[in-house]
C-alpha cells in the first residue's frame, strides 16, 4: 500500500488544523472495543417479545469511557461494571442512531469487520419497532442477528478502500484510538537480554496493514494460536519514534497506555540495552 512515510508523520499538518480531526481517535478506539448485536427481549407485560439494537464499547478505563460517551452520544449511553472493567452500552433504536451518526461523520477508515457490523445495524433499524412498515421484518431482523453472530467466528473481507483520500491527521488520530484499544508496549526477554517492543494484534488484517504502512516500520505475522494478525517493532529507534508520535502528535488518551509508553521511553533513554 505504501501509504505515507513515517518521516511525514511528526510534522503532520499544522497542529491547530490537526485538532479538527481529533474525533477520529474515538472512532478508532471504538473499532478496537466494538460489539454490535440485536437483542431479543421478552415483554415484561407478557405481550410476546421485541428487538433492541445494541452497540457496546468495553474497557477498564472508566474516565475514558465517560469521555467517549460524552463525545459520541452526548452522554446517552449507560456505563455498567463488568469483570475487569466496564461496558458502555447504547441500547435502543434512538441511541444506536446517535452513535451511527457520529461514525458517519468520523468514519471507520479501515476495518472490514467493524464496517460490516455497523452496516448491518444501520440496515436493520427500519425493521425494528412496533410501528415498522417493513415487510418480512422478523426475517430481516433474524438474518441480521445471524450475520452479526457469524462475524465473531469467520473472517469478513471486502474490496479495498482507498485510504489515500484521508489526510495524515485523520489516519493518525484513528490509529491512536486503535492502539489504545488493542496495542501494547514494554520490554521483553530475548535470550539473555531485554528488548523493547510495540505491538498491535487484531482479527482485521487491513487495520494492521494500515498501521505498518502509516508508520513505515515493523513486521506482520498471523498468529497460529488465535488467528490474529500481529504487527510488532523491536528496534529501539522505531519504538522511540512510535512512542513520540502517539505521545505528542496523535496523543494517547488511555491512562494505562500513556504510563507504559512513558516507562519504556524513560528506560530506553536512561539505559541502552543491547537490542538489535
Amino acid at each position: 500500500m505504501n501509504l505515507m512515510p513515517t518521516d511525514n508523520v511528526p510534522g503532520a499538518d499544522n497542529q491547530q488544523d490537526a485538532s479538527r480531526f481529533c474525533n477520529n481517535y474515538y472512532t478508532g478506539f471504538c473499532v478496537g472495543e466494538l460489539s454490535c448485536s440485536v437483542i431479543r427481549a421478552t415483554d415484561k407485560r407478557g405481550r410476546g417479545f421485541y428487538f433492541m439494537p445494541d452497540i457496546t464499547i468495553s474497557n477498564a478505563d472508566l474516565e475514558l469511557l465517560k469521555e467517549i460517551n460524552s463525545v459520541i452520544s452526548l452522554k446517552e449511553g449507560n456505563i455498567s461494571p463488568i469483570k475487569g472493567g466496564y461496558n458502555l452500552k447504547f441500547r435502543g433504536k434512538r441511541k444506536v442512531e446517535l452513535v451511527l451518526q457520529f461514525f458517519s461523520k468520523y468514519p471507520v477508515l479501515a476495518g472490514d469487520i467493524a464496517r460490516r457490523k455497523l452496516e448491518l445495524l444501520k440496515n436493520v433499524l427500519p425493521a425494528i419497532g412496533k410501528d415498522s412498515k417493513v415487510q418480512n421484518r422478523l426475517q430481516i431482523i433474524e438474518k441480521c442477528r445471524e450475520d452479526l453472530k457469524d462475524l465473531k467466528h469467520n473472517v469478513f473481507s471486502r474490496e479495498k478502500i482507498n485510504t489515500r483520500r484521508f489526510c495524515n491527521d485523520e489516519v493518525g488520530f484513528f490509529l491512536a484510538g486503535i492502539i489504545d484499544a488493542e496495542g501494547s508496549c514494554g520490554l521483553k526477554k530475548s535470550g539473555l537480554r531485554k528488548e523493547p517492543y510495540f505491538a498491535v494484534a487484531m482479527k482485521d488484517r487491513k487495520i494492521i496493514e494500515l498501521i505498518k504502512d502509516f508508520l513505515s516500520c515493523g513486521y506482520i505475522h498471523l498468529r497460529s494460536d488465535d488467528g490474529l494478525f500481529h504487527w510488532e517493532i523491536n528496534k529501539k529507534s522505531d519504538v522511540l519514534k512510535v512512542i513520540e508520535i502517539f505521545t505528542t502528535t496523535y496523543p494517547s488518551k488511555l491512562a494505562k497506555m500513556k504510563e507504559r509508553m512513558q516507562n519504556v521511553r524513560r528506560t530506553l533513554n536512561d539505559y541502552t540495552p543491547r537490542v538489535r
